[in-house]
């Protein structure tokens, strides 16, 4: 949604009071009493809403950074393809990350409300939180986007846009300021609880971490591109586990965990990735390729190491016939549907929570940071503990806990029981053990091997790449375009393909044949034109270009 109808939301939603259903999933069920005399908005709900919303944006924006960075391609032929292939966006592309203009509206009716009453300091600490998290994200998608003068409803009904680093600057602030509402919040202050907050429920100690961590990766990508005013963080720690929302998500419509609606509705029927396949760029971290990876190599494809698999652009063959409902899902059965699923691995069941930022990204942000010097740690240990995170989520089942399952350790098969005495119960840790002995002179999975600063950075988003895949896609392709890792060759023939994350069709004349942005949303062309118009750029008439014009941080 464009931010003039989020600011006339904002209007609109001032009028009456939130509600929602009796039930657990009342955060999925928001509805608005105009009888409500107060015309206020009851905030504790509000909070709830505003993290679902945020945590369904992941499966979307998972789809167009796995596009963008190499994990998604096309089957087997090119029709309907067309933006995807030729990288040709225009503003209809991808402008769901426009739409986070309507949450960040509820944020800032939660941080008003912590701005006028002491005891919704809490609660505005988060909303700051959320909002940074959401500015960031509309930064790292288009460059220069409203900030100051966006949500203001009818005081501002055509914003103007405000430069991206500025934005990151301010947004590292609204961090500090979070952590002072925290801390001055007095003991009559409320706190969330399970029932308000479908995240950490309540656990401040646990958003001051999120806090951290993002704050971090803020700096991080900001660079020396960005005069940041602190780049100190509290005593608190960064997330140690994976932060999952779960507002109470169930196999029933509308209800269904965001993730597992890539797969199968809540009747059963197939969903979109039944027109997308693995890429061999993707591949070749997993089947020896680049890296040999048995454990999660089969915890991502089904039919690993010989799922359906493309380079995007390519007509494909045989080879690239997607094996229904896709290469993704994981079952227990010989043949897959909407109920035997293996609950592991990305599609882990319609119940399970939603992981909005994994532990393995905080690991390895952390690994960055100590590299760079910008925190005190060893970056070994960080790098490692990154690795065993991935593995650890990966084995996840749809309670959101470690699945009691056996695997095969020959044929990779998965089992509710040992059937052989091949069969060895999922352990994250011995299967992260077999990884590196798998890979005994790969630097990019034994750090002491990595010699060079700029090897240890490239073995650091290396394993983040890996991390992320179909699960923050959005995040891979951000950290690609700052630092060019995990190398992506710019021959981008199929003959290259285990090399190459360009399309094959690609039309960039940049080393790597990649874009490098969006074009902003036809909404803002519409009825925000004079500001939109102003974002000069190398395209035919002075517009942004999405082959051309980069994120101000990128390399």
């Amino acid at each position: 949604m464009n931010t003039i109808k989020s600011k006339k939301y904002v209007f609109l939603m001032l009028i009456g009071i939130v509600a929602f259903s009796a039930s657990c999933k009342k955060f999925m069920d928001i509805n608005k009493n105009p009888n409500s005399p107060t015309g206020t908005v009851e905030e504790s709900f509000l909070l709830g809403k505003a993290i679902v919303t945020w945590a369904r944006t992941y499966p979307a924006a998972d789809s167009y950074g796995g596009e963008m960075s190499g994990s998604i391609s096309n089957p087997g032929g090119v029709s309907g393809f067309a933006a995807l292939i030729n990288y040709n966006f225009g503003p209809g592309d991808y402008g769901f990350w426009w739409g986070l203009y309507d949450n960040i509206t509820d944020l800032n009716a939660i941080i008003a409300r912590g701005k006028a009453e002491e005891t919704y300091k809490n609660y505005a600490g988060i909303a700051k939180i959320i909002k940074a998290i959401h500015f960031q994200a509309l930064v790292d998608a288009y460059n220069n986007v409203p900030f100051s003068g966006a949500n203001l409803g009818i005081e501002d009904m055509t914003p103007s846009y405000d430069n991206g680093p500025d934005i990151y600057k301010a947004i590292a602030a609204m961090i500090d300021e979070a952590f002072v509402d925290f801390s001055s919040a007095n003991s009559a202050a409320l706190k969330p609880t399970n029932s308000t907050d479908p995240l950490f429920g309540g656990d401040l100690t646990k958003w001051k971490q999120l806090a951290n961590t993002v704050k971090l990766r803020i700096i991080l990508r900001g660079g020396d591109k960005v005069t940041f005013s602190n780049k100190t963080f509290t005593a608190d720690g960064f997330l140690t586990a994976d932060a999952m929302v779960q507002p109470g998500f169930a196999n029933q419509d509308g209800k269904t965990n965001p993730t597992w609606g890539r797969v199968y509705s809540a009747a059963g029927a197939a969903q979109g990735l039944t027109q997308r396949v693995p890429t061999f760029f993707m591949l070749g971290f997993y089947d020896g390729n680049k890296i040999t990876d048995f454990f999660r190599g089969r915890l991502l494809y089904r039919t690993f190491p010989t799922p359906a698999v493309n380079q995007l652009g390519e007509p494909g063959g045989t080879g690239a016939v997607v094996k229904q409902p896709n290469d993704w899902y994981l079952t227990l059965a010989a043949t897959p549907s909407a109920t035997n699923y293996a609950a592991l691995g990305i599609f882990k069941g319609p119940a399970a929570p939603q992981p909005v930022v994994l532990a393995a990204e905080s690991y390895f942000l952390q690994a960055e940071a100590q590299v760079r010097g910008l925190i005190q740690g060893n970056a070994k240990t960080s790098f490692n503990a990154g690795i065993l995170e991935s593995f650890r989520y990966l084995n996840k089942d749809e309670s959101g806990g470690l699945s009691t399952k056996f695997v095969d350790t020959a044929t990779g098969a998965i089992a509710a029981s040992a059937t052989t005495a091949r069969f060895i119960q999922i352990n994250p840790q011995k299967e992260f053990d077999i990884y590196l002995r798998s890979n005994p002179l790969n630097y990019l999975v034994n750090f002491d091997l990595a010699i060079s600063d700029e090897q240890k950075i490239e073995a650091i988003i290396t394993q983040k790449y890996i991390a992320h895949n179909m699960i923050r896609g959005d995040e891979s392709w951000n950290e690609y375009r700052r630092t060019k890792y995990p190398l992506s060759s710019g021959t981008n023939t199929i003959a290259n393909r285990y090399n190459s994350i360009a399309s094959t069709l690609s039309p960039s004349t940049l080393p790597d044949k990649l874009p490098t942005r969006l074009q902003y949303p036809s909404s803002e062309f519409s009825y925000n034109a004079d500001n939109v118009n102003q974002q000069k750029g190398a395209a035919i008439g002075g517009g942004v270009s999405p082959l051309l014009d980069k994120i101000f941080w990128a390399k």
